[in-house]
């Protein structure tokens, strides 16, 4: 056995330095025999056998020679790979594979997915793993059996990619699982199709959610986390209640339904509650744009216990005394994390397009462990956009919209609804957040709305009746919000001051050396740049992007033009030819520049109106 595990200290050395999170995932673990047995193939390689029990072993690589059995299927690999210069590798195993494929297309980067952690363990055992996984070819590798890992690495994929992707099952695990070709089939153009609905909405509301993550911030320091509400609700099951028009065919259950459930209003859903006489115990809004002041401005809320995001447009916080008004903070919310320095015990959110996701992260948040939903439909039953009292948006715009919902969508009826790329985005959106707690159950309540993947479809009645031995009082929401959440500590409000001045004066250092890139840009254009120039560019660009402020917050609002720099800068460095190359220096950054300057003066503005607020509200140094 110790010559076996001959090169796990080399491995395991290298794993610390160069895969410090794989390092932390095998650390301290062995190999276990239970489900792979090692043995050397006739050459003297190393051999796996997958002997689950009750059925026939089998041997994961060739008996004779494995690497040549992978050179082989390298090889064959020619077509597929031709077109892309990026791909997902599923799987690794022992590595012979991933070898072959590096030696096969040395001008494609790979990002390698290993679902299975003790066939991992086995490899570094049996296996000098350093040769292959210092490849530079290697841009990334995740291993875990959970769709998270699988999401996270998908998501660097289609940041890094140029141009076009493939993806590789190794021929063993087609053999030892084969439903992981169909995981990967099902979930690359769903998470493809977030990623791009994310990018755009970043991409739309840039502007508007960085002001508001700035003159937000004001407001976080006097407001509590919902954090401070862990637990309330344990026992108690939740609704949350969208928008569309099952929320009208829901009334009376739905007014029925405070004494024995806690009723979340999600964005714009709090007009077609109020409308019918149903007051919930919890509003929750993240929306950025001007719509969503128009949903809260003729409601009188002040009463109702009010959670926004600091993405939330922020005019749209009228009552903004509120005793009952809460933040959470978001994943993606760097400049929140940054500036309130969080604790573990402070909480984030996980960051979603749609108020429904955070709604339902709320209620687990709370306690809750049975989530039904209504009036989430994600499409157009009976050609109806929104349930009635529902009305920050035209009824011209809705026809509108209805008219170019060219798109279905299966229904809980078993037909199918009009619905539209916005709405679909929505409904995945949502089934993401629900993968990611298998340990909550989630019901599909509405009558006539999309199915929705992770729910069990009911009749909102019929659940009801199965918690009515659940009675809340009156405030009883409010009573626990006065009761445990607090603000912040003046002290803290000096700290988060002091931070906010610091990134304030960042802010006008990377100004001056954006200015020199646009600077240099213009000077560029008026003459055929020659090395120098190049040279200087290139020291004040990289001052610029390796800035803290543009790596901790502008690039995030920036994502479409920072990818396509990334993937255009090193064909543009290589280029021989100067003109040539001027020429593609500005196809790569102007893009980006133009944002910065749209961005970093409006910030810069935005921050200094916030300073002012602190000192009159705190008399604190800024």
């Amino acid at each position: 056995m110790t010559e076996m595990k001959k090169y796990a200290a080399d491995n395991l050395l290298f794993l610390r330095e160069e895969y410090p999170e794989i390092y932390k995932l095998v650390s301290n673990r062995s190999a276990s025999p239970e489900l792979f047995r090692r043995e050397e193939a006739r050459n003297g390689q190393a051999n796996l056998v997958f002997c689950p029990e009750g059925q026939t072993p089998q041997f994961l690589y060739s008996r004779y020679d494995p690497g040549l059995e992978a050179d082989r299927w390298a090889a064959s690999m020619e077509d597929g790979l031709r077109e892309a210069s990026d791909v997902l590798v599923a799987g690794f195993g022992l590595g012979y594979h991933m070898a072959a494929l590096l030696q096969a297309f040395p001008d494609k980067r790979f990002f390698v997915y290993e679902p299975d952690l003790d066939l991992f363990l086995h490899a570094i055992e049996a296996v000098d793993l350093r040769p292959i996984l210092s490849s530079r070819q290697i841009a990334a590798f995740a291993m875990g059996e959970d769709d998270v890992t699988l999401t996270r690495l998908l998501l660097e994929l289609f940041k890094a990619r140029k141009e076009g992707f493939a993806y590789a099952v190794l021929p063993f695990y087609r053999r030892i699982r084969p439903d992981l070709e169909k995981r990967l089939s099902d979930m690359i153009p769903r998470v493809a199709q977030g990623y791009n609905a994310d990018l755009r909405t970043v991409s739309h509301y840039r502007s508007e959610f960085l002001e508001n993550l700035i003159v937000n911030l004001e407001r976080n320091l006097r407001t509590p986390s919902i954090f401070g509400l862990k637990d309330a609700c344990r026992s108690v099951p939740a609704i949350i209640v969208g928008s569309g028009p099952s929320l009208g065919l829901s009334v009376e259950e739905l007014r029925d339904a405070k004494r024995h459930a806690l009723i979340i209003a999600a964005g714009s859903s709090v007009q077609g509650l109020l409308h019918n006489g149903i007051e919930p115990h919890l509003i929750v809004s993240i929306d950025p744009g001007e719509p969503n002041r128009k949903v809260f401005e003729k409601l009188d809320i002040r009463h109702i216990p009010f959670l926004y995001a600091p993405t939330i447009k922020h005019t749209a916080i009228k009552d903004d005394e509120s005793p009952y008004l809460m933040h959470a903070m978001y994943s993606i919310d760097v400049i929140s994390q940054y500036l309130m320095e969080f604790a573990k015990e402070d909480g984030v959110l996980y960051s979603t397009s749609s108020v429904t996701g955070t709604a339902i992260q709320a209620a687990i948040v709370m306690g809750c462990t049975e989530i039904a939903l209504i009036g989430q439909d994600f499409s157009f039953p009976n050609q109806q956009y929104y349930a009635d009292g529902v009305s920050h948006v035209s009824k011209r715009t809705q026809q509108r919209f209805l008219q170019h919902a060219k798109l279905t969508v299966p229904n809980v009826a078993g037909g199918v609804n009009p619905t539209n790329r916005s709405m679909l985005s929505l409904k995945h959106d949502v089934e993401e957040i629900i993968r990611v707690f298998p340990e909550v159950v989630f019901y599909n309540a509405s009558p006539v709305g999309a199915v929705i993947e992770g729910t069990v479809h009911v009749n909102l009645g019929e659940w009801l009746a199965k918690h009515r031995h659940i009675s809340l009082e009156d405030n009883w929401l409010k009573d626990f919000i006065r009761t445990r959440l607090t603000p912040c500590s003046r002290e803290k409000i000096a700290a988060i001051a002091g931070r906010f001045g610091r990134m304030i004066r960042e802010t006008k250092a990377f100004h001056e050396t954006l200015l020199q890139v646009e600077e240099l840009l213009g000077a560029g254009s008026l003459a055929r740049p020659r090395e120098d120039w190049f040279v200087r560019f290139e020291r004040v660009w990289s001052d610029m992007i390796t800035h803290p402020l543009y790596e901790r917050v502008f690039s995030l609002f920036l994502m479409s033009e920072k990818i396509h720099m990334e993937r255009n800068w090193e064909d543009m460095r290589k280029e021989p030819d100067l003109a040539v190359k001027f020429l593609r220096l500005q196809h790569c950054v102007r893009p980006l520049v133009q944002g910065l300057l749209k961005l970093v003066p409006m910030a810069e503005e935005r921050m200094e109106a916030v300073a002012e607020k602190l000192k009159m509200r705190y008399g604190v140094k800024v």
